[in-house]
């Protein structure tokens, strides 16, 4: 457990909190440091989104393919059917390149971040002195902050350290119904339309049930790492909008055109079946108007001739 500890405080607090405490020297200010920390990393993490949104539409094109497959074993419970059933499921996401695990980049990578920044910003602004002492232990020698210890945690009237339920009661309020608005926006942004009705279903769920988690577990979070998340859903909001759109990721739009092309060929096409039938059904009655029209020009000829 020992190997675990080290590569923890080696590879995420001590990088973590030496970035923290070295943009605090350029503004004084911690919330400041916060929030172009979350920027910097958000901007690190765009090769990442930007495979994430590729995935995610990916998946919901194959998802009709997917369920043709579901639907093809169906009734076939024997184990040699569900073998088939998932080697082809299987072969259609290498064909196409796809994995569903992919779509879960971003949200893995965060998760050690919000840990290690949850941390970090008790171990930055300690609430003692011996948690102080022991903030030089994850400070880099070069660092120039040493000379501006201690750090000061106030921002906007309210201390960063200090749960959110316990910030004024304007920042009570604010800060997580702004979390768990731009959770839902950012998770709505990111949304494909699906063929398959129980995807949509799934889909639909977790576009309302994650934001009010985040909004709701905000409020027991430290107001700065509840800052981090709102930068942080802002920051991606405003990357998925700027640069996944110009380079043709948008998702509602292709969607939406996508459906519209769809549902108009399938207005088309039953227009023209109806005109087609139509068009047989007048050619019919035309023919037997005609027969009929005959058979009584030959027998009104016939009583003439008698």
């Amino acid at each position: 457990m020992d190997i675990f500890g080290i590569l923890w405080t080696e590879i995420i607090m001590k990088p973590m909190v030496n970035t923290l405490t070295l943009i605090y020297t350029l503004f004084h200010n911690f919330g400041f440091s916060i929030i172009l920390f979350t920027i910097i990393v958000r901007i690190l993490m765009i090769p990442l989104q930007v495979r994430q949104v590729r995935q995610m539409k990916g998946m919901a094109e194959i998802q009709p393919k997917i369920k043709a497959i579901q639907e093809k074993y169906k009734d076939k419970k024997d184990r040699d059917s569900r073998q088939k059933m998932t080697s082809e499921t299987m072969a259609l996401y290498k064909q196409t390149g796809m994995n569903p695990i992919g779509c879960l980049g971003p949200m893995i990578i965060q998760l050690p971040i919000w840990i290690g920044l949850y941390r970090a910003i008790f171990k930055t602004v300690p609430p003692t002195p011996e948690g102080l002492a022991n903030l030089s232990t994850y400070l880099y020698k070069w660092n120039p902050v040493i000379n501006q210890l201690p750090i000061n945690s106030e921002f906007l009237t309210m201390n960063l350290v200090d749960p959110v339920q316990s910030t004024p009661r304007l920042f009570m309020i604010m800060l997580p119904l702004l979390v768990g608005a731009t959770t839902w926006l950012q998770q709505k942004m990111t949304t494909f339309n699906s063929g398959d009705a129980r995807q949509q279903q799934t889909n639909k769920m977790m576009l309302w049930m994650l934001p009010i988690m985040f909004g709701f577990f905000t409020l027991s979070f430290p107001a700065g790492l509840a800052v981090y998340i709102l930068f942080s859903n802002i920051t991606g909001i405003g990357i998925q909008y700027f640069i996944l759109n110009k380079m043709g990721l948008g998702i509602k739009k292709d969607n939406n055109e996508t459906n519209s092309v769809i549902i108009q060929k399938e207005k088309n096409s039953q227009e023209d079946d109806l005109k087609d039938d139509y068009s047989e059904l007048h050619g019919q009655n035309s023919r037997r108007g005609n027969k009929v029209r005959s058979r009584k020009t030959r027998t009104k000829k016939g009583r003439r001739r008698n």
